[in-house]
């Protein structure tokens, strides 16, 4: 149905299949409450891929995949570069910077988010106490917690780069790229929202100022 929002109309219902604490599915929830579009969220279960490999028709089995108007899209990147072309208002990827916001966007899934895995998911796990899904995540991400703990320190260490790099870029600016909200600030973001999940880990966010400002402007997005 037509659901009015914003004064505008907005065409059918986007339904967005997740994880609650999922990072990716995170990245894709920023961009849709910067472009104020509504969502329902529908949990999905590790195991249990029924209703994501029906939607898919069995071609993707992980979150986020996203449903708007009978049309269906998945993998965080693509679902985020096809809603700006659906939805033109307030958009996230400039002409000027589609190539740029790729490579951040690569750079933050494969590279800046592998020291947080170390450092959260462990903890993560222990807090579920749930021995099968520790068993799949583990086989997932090729690492025992015990693994990703001996990690920790070379990985806190790793982040420290990262983030003083992050840090100097946001000097004197809001966001990433400027003035504007981009797709670069949702691909940056979602790592250190996954770190934010175990609080002692995100202390280390408090040496880098920049960092800290901005990551609470985009937690704070309206």
């Amino acid at each position: 149905g037509w659901a009015r929002e914003n004064g505008k109309d907005q065409m059918g219902e986007i339904n967005l299949y997740q994880y609650p604490i999922s990072p990716f599915t995170e990245k894709v929830r920023r961009v849709l409450t910067y472009k104020h579009l509504k969502w329902n969220p529908i949990d999905c279960h590790y195991e249990d891929k029924t209703n994501l490999l029906a939607l898919t028709k069995g071609a993707w089995t992980r979150v986020p995949v996203l449903e708007w108007d009978g049309e269906v899209v998945y993998n965080s990147a693509d679902i985020i570069k096809w809603l700006d072309r659906k939805e033109q208002a307030r958009r996230v990827i400039p002409d000027d910077a589609r190539g740029l916001i790729e490579i951040i966007d690569n750079w933050s899934d494969n590279t800046f988010f592998l020291p947080m895995l170390s450092l959260t998911i462990p903890d993560l796990l222990g807090a579920a106490g749930d021995p099968k899904l520790k068993a799949n995540r583990e086989k997932l991400i090729g690492m025992t917690t015990a693994q990703m703990r001996e990690h920790a320190a070379p990985a806190r260490e790793q982040l420290r780069g990262y983030l003083r790099m992050i840090d100097e870029q946001l000097a004197g600016k809001d966001f990433f790229l400027g003035p504007d909200f981009t797709m670069a600030d949702a691909s940056l973001y979602h790592p250190l929202y996954f770190l934010a999940l175990i609080p002692p880990n995100f202390s280390i966010v408090k040496d880098f100022a920049n960092v800290g400002r901005w990551y609470e402007r985009i937690r704070d997005l309206a």
